[in-house]
């Protein structure tokens, strides 16, 4: 799946617009990054 083919189906899931899944997903893809650029964890259940 690309990044392209990601927003969309996000955009499906949600009834958003693919403008604002892009930035959900960049938004979510920058928290994870900032996280385990400092050592920490992340865990994601279900």
């Amino acid at each position: 799946m690309t990044k392209a083919e990601l927003i969309s189906a996000i955009a499906e899931k949600t009834e958003l617009s693919k403008k604002d899944s892009e930035k959900a997903l960049n938004a979510l893809t920058a928290v994870i990054t900032d996280t385990l650029a400092k050592g920490d964890k992340i865990q994601l259940v279900g």
